[in-house]
């Protein structure tokens, strides 16, 4: 899988990604005393959206990826570990809240149920975690008779994913407070009279457009209950 680099794409796929670090950012909703980790931040660009908080976190494999967010990413309350998100170097309850953006379909399913106990770990009690997903990707491989191609799938995503999935993978402690369903072509929100919209009317529109349309992003918002 080539790591894509955020922040140097073309007007209309930066505009798409900013949407969508927004909608992340809305449901979040880091306040100034929160201690955020953003799992699989890759070069950064959604985590410099959760500025507000106190403190982010942002955690990935990638080295160079690690590198454009530090480059990027230089206020005082930002700090960038590279580390496996199955074995979080990491404190106990150290974090008000927790996102895991496009991470999940990328692996499988023990390492995803390790990675969800690890984050439950790591996330205080009446913690707030924001997931998103590929919604019911159709996972498919290229034919392995291609001598000296790779039979991965495009992206690196190995498992389709959807609510049920995720929330099976948490804990019984969590509840789903909230959902938004983002279209997979934004076709009409990409268009000039959409991009002046506010985000609140401009989310309302594309939740309505992904619950209609086939192939769609979730964005999935958890609150971890009281254990005790």
């Amino acid at each position: 899988m080539t790591n894509q680099n955020t922040w140097t794409l073309d007007s209309n796929e930066l505009y798409r990604q900013k949407r969508r670090a927004q909608n992340t950012a809305f449901y979040l909703n880091p306040k100034p005393a929160d201690v955020v980790l953003d799992v699989g931040c890759g070069e950064g660009f959604v985590t410099s959206h959760f500025l507000k908080a106190s403190l982010v976190v942002g955690l990935d494999t990638s080295k160079s990826l690690l590198l454009i967010a530090k480059e990027k990413s230089k206020q005082s309350n930002t700090d960038f570990v590279c580390a496996d998100a199955t074995a979080l170097p990491l404190k106990k309850t150290a974090f008000d809240k927790v996102t895991i953006l496009e991470v999940l379909e990328h692996l499988p399913k023990e390492k995803q149920k390790k990675l969800c106990q690890e984050v439950d770990r790591v996330l205080k009690e009446i913690g707030i975690l924001i997931v998103s997903i590929p919604y019911k990707e159709q996972i498919t491989y290229p034919s392995s008779s291609n001598r000296g191609k790779s039979t991965s799938p495009p992206w690196g995503h190995l498992c389709s994913m959807d609510e049920d999935k995720v929330t099976r993978l948490l804990p019984n402690h969590y509840t789903r407070t909230a959902s938004c369903h983002l279209p997979n072509m934004e076709l009409l929100s990409l268009s000039r009279i959409f991009r002046r919209l506010p985000l609140k009317p401009w989310l309302i529109i594309n939740n309505l457009l992904g619950k209609l349309r086939k192939g769609y992003w979730i964005t999935l918002k958890y609150k971890k209950e009281k254990t005790t």
